[in-house]
C-alpha cells in the first residue's frame, strides 16, 4: 500500500513537467511565427531596395546621356534638361529646378549618388539582420525538435507510469480478492492445478511418445534408403563393367574392320567377310553401346533419386529430434510442475490434518469437560490414576467411550462382593458379571471368596451374617444400603 502514493505522486510531477514544457513550445510556436512574419518583411524591403537600385540606375544613365549631350550640342542640352526636370520629379519625387544648368544637373547627379550610398548601406544592414535571424531561426527550429522529442519521451514516460499504476492496482484487486476469499478455495484450486498439470503432463508423453515414433520411422527409412544406396552403388559398378566391355567388344569390331578393311586394299592378304557377319557385328556393338548407355543414365537417374531422398529423410530426422527436444522441455517443465503441486497439496493435507486433529482434541476436551460436570459425584468409580482438569488422565489423553448402563444383578454383586473397594475407586477395574439367580444361589460360600479378597487388596471387606435363605440375606443388604450415602448410578 506505501508504494501506490509515491507511483502517483511521481505521476503527478511528470504531468507538471510535462505541462511546463507545452508551455515553453506554445511560446517557441509564437517565436517562430513572429520570426517569419519579421522575413517576410526583410523579404518585401528587399524588393523595394530593388526596385529603387533599379531607378537610380536609370536616373543615372540619362544623367550620363544629358552630360553628352551638353557636351556635343546646347540647344539640344536645353531640350533634354527641360525633359530631365520634368522627368526626376515622377521618378525620384525630387523638387523640379527652374534653371536647366550643368552645375545643377552634377549637384543632381551627387545626391543620386549619396542616396545610393545610403540605400547600399541599408542594404547591408538589412542583410546581416536577415543573415542573423535565419541563424536564430535554425538555432530556435533545433530547439523545436529538442522539445518534440523530449514531449515525445515524456508522452511514453507518463503512457508507462499509466501501465504501472494499472498493474498495481490490478495487483492489490487481486491480493484483497484472494484474502478475502480465504484459505478454503486454496485446496481447491490446487486440486484444479494438479488436475491441469496431470492432463498437460500425458499431452507430453503423448507427444514424446508420437515423436519417438516418427524417429524410429525415420531410421527405418534412413536405414532402407542406405540399402537402395548399396544396391544402385552396385549396378553402378556393373553398368560401368558392362559400359568398358561393351567399348572392349567395339575397340574389337572396329579392329576386326580395320583389319578387314586393310585386307580389301591389300591385294595379297585379303580377308572375306560375308555382308551379314559384317552386318551382325555392327549390330552388335551399337546394341552394346546403346544398352551401356542406357544403363548408366539409369544408374545415375536412381543416384539422383536415393540423394533426394536422403536429403528428405535428413530433414525429417533433424524436425523429429527438435519436436523430441522441445518435448522433453515441455516434459520437464511439466514434471517440475506436478512436484510443485505435489507439494503444495502435501503441505495443505497436512495443515488440514492438524486442523482436523486440533478440532477433534477441542471436541474431546469439551466432552470430557462435561463428563466431569456430570461425574463430579460418582467419580470415585473410575481407576485411581492422575486425572487432568476436563477429567482425563495424564498418561493417557485418549477418550474413552461412556459407560454403559448397569443392571440391577451387577449393581448388587459388586455390593456385595466388594462394597469397600468401590468406595476406594478400584470397582472398575475389579468387574464381575453375575446373575440374580447365582447371587440368590450362593448361601455360605461367600466366606472364602471374601478372605481371598482381603488376601489381594490387603482391606477388610464388610461381613454379614450367614442366613439361611436368600431372600432374608437380600433384604439385608437393602437395609444395610439404605443406611449409606446414596450413589450416581448413572
Amino acid at each position: 500500500m506505501s508504494i501506490l502514493p509515491a507511483e502517483v505522486k511521481q505521476g503527478v510531477y511528470n504531468s507538471a513537467a510535462l505541462d511546463r514544457d507545452g508551455w515553453n513550445e506554445r511560446e517557441t510556436l509564437d517565436v517562430l511565427k513572429e520570426l517569419e512574419s519579421t522575413k517576410r518583411l526583410v523579404e518585401d524591403l528587399k524588393s523595394k531596395i530593388q526596385k529603387e537600385e533599379s531607378e537610380a540606375n536609370l536616373n543615372l544613365q540619362m544623367g550620363k546621356c544629358d552630360k553628352k549631350s551638353v557636351v556635343d550640342e546646347n540647344e539640344e542640352k536645353e531640350n533634354q534638361v527641360n525633359q530631365l526636370n520634368v522627368l526626376q520629379p515622377s521618378r525620384e519625387g525630387f523638387i523640379p529646378y527652374p534653371s536647366s544648368t550643368p552645375g545643377l544637373i552634377l549637384m543632381k547627379l551627387k545626391q543620386a549618388k549619396l542616396n545610393l550610398t545610403k540605400t547600399t548601406n541599408d542594404l547591408a544592414d538589412v542583410r546581416t539582420s536577415v543573415e542573423s535571424l535565419n541563424k536564430r531561426l535554425e538555432k530556435e527550429r533545433i530547439s523545436l525538435k529538442k522539445t518534440c522529442e523530449r514531449l515525445a519521451q515524456n508522452t511514453s514516460k507518463i503512457s508507462s507510469l499509466e501501465e504501472e499504476l494499472n498493474q498495481t492496482r490490478l495487483r492489490l484487486q487481486i491480493a484483497k480478492d484472494a484474502e478475502i476469499k480465504g484459505a478454503l478455495d486454496d485446496p481447491l484450486d490446487i486440486t484444479r492445478e494438479l488436475q491441469r498439470l496431470s492432463y498437460e503432463a500425458k499431452n507430453f508423453k503423448r507427444m514424446g511418445e508420437s515423436a519417438k515414433s516418427k524417429v524410429l520411422r525415420t531410421m527405418s527409412e534412413i536405414e532402407q534408403t542406405k540399402t537402395m544406396l548399396r544396391t544402385t552403388e552396385i549396378r553402378l559398378v556393373a553398368a560401368r563393367k558392362m559400359k568398358e566391355a561393351a567399348r572392349a567388344v567395339e575397340a574389337f569390331a572396329l579392329a576386326e574392320i580395320n583389319v578387314v578393311s586393310n585386307h580389301d586394299s591389300s591385294p595379297g592378304n585379303q580377308v572375306t567377310l560375308s555382308f551379314e557377319k559384317y552386318t551382325a557385328l555392327t549390330c552388335k556393338a551399337r546394341d552394346s553401346e546403346e544398352q551401356s548407355k542406357k544403363r548408366v543414365a539409369s544408374a545415375m537417374l536412381e543416384v539422383d533419386e536415393t540423394n533426394l531422398s536422403n536429403m528428405d529423410i535428413l530433414k525429417r530426422v533433424e524436425e523429429a529430434t527438435e519436436e523430441v527436444k522441445t518435448s522433453k522441455k515441455a516434459l520437464e517443465e511439466a514434471l517440475e510442475r506436478v512436484e510443485a503441486a505435489n507439494r503444495d497439496k502435501v503441505a495443505v493435507e497436512e495443515a488440514l490434518r492438524n486442523w482436523r486433529s486440533e478440532g477433534q482434541k477441542r471436541r474431546s476436551s469439551i466432552h470430557n469437560s462435561t463428563k466431569f460436570k456430570n461425574c463430579c459425584l460418582s467419580h470415585h468409580w473410575r481407576d485411581p490414576q492422575l486425572l487432568d482438569v476436563n477429567g482425563l488422565h495424564l498418561v493417557n489423553d485418549e477418550a474413552k467411550p461412556v459407560k454403559p448402563t448397569l443392571s440391577i444383578g451387577q449393581i448388587l454383586s459388586r455390593k456385595l462382593l466388594q462394597p469397600q473397594k468401590f468406595e476406594a475407586g478400584e470397582g472398575i477395574s475389579m468387574k464381575q458379571n453375575v446373575s440374580l439367580g447365582q447371587m440368590f444361589g450362593k448361601q455360605n460360600n461367600d466366606r472364602p471368596i471374601d478372605r481371598q479378597v482381603e488376601k489381594e487388596t490387603g482391606h477388610k471387606l464388610f461381613s454379614t451374617k450367614s442366613q439361611k435363605f436368600g431372600f432374608a440375606r437380600f433384604s439385608h443388604i437393602l437395609s444395610k444400603q439404605k443406611k449409606k450415602p446414596t450413589l450416581n448410578l448413572r
